[in-house]
């Protein structure tokens, strides 16, 4: 098999304009030790103070997504779970269990047995 002529004259080193500086183009997430938050900078910009790193590399990509544009931050709103909630023992709360307390296997959504070893979920919570 004969291989094509290797090209006499090729670019050298990196492509031209493709030298473009990661911090510009994508911004960077840093941590705010005075205020214990994490906040993005572009440039010389702040956009948001956030509690965790998961949440500030969250809206970084949906600026980034959206060219930077920030009043995509106003209209895609989440939902902020807190974690340090006080449980009210009064109050019944819905648990999803995705494996067995038995035999460990996978639930299906909402099962009542388990499709391995054939115990009701329920009772034998409630019994153990």
């Amino acid at each position: 098999m004969d291989l094509p002529p290797f090209p006499e004259k090729r670019p050298k080193g990196r492509i031209k304009g493709t030298k473009v500086n990661k911090k510009e183009r994508e911004g960077e997430i840093l941590f705010d030790h005075k205020l214990h938050k994490f906040f993005i900078q572009k440039g010389d910009e702040i956009i948001g103070h956030y509690d965790t790193m998961t949440e500030a590399f969250y809206y970084k990509k949906l600026l980034m997504d959206n060219h930077w544009d920030k009043s995509v931050l106003k209209t895609n709103v989440t939902q902020r779970i807190e974690v340090n909630i006080v449980i009210d023992q009064t109050k019944e709360y819905k648990v999803q269990i995705n494996f067995c307390p038995k035999c460990k296997s996978r639930l299906k959504i909402d099962a009542e047995e388990c499709p391995s070893c054939g115990i009701n979920i329920k009772e034998y919570l409630y019994n153990n």
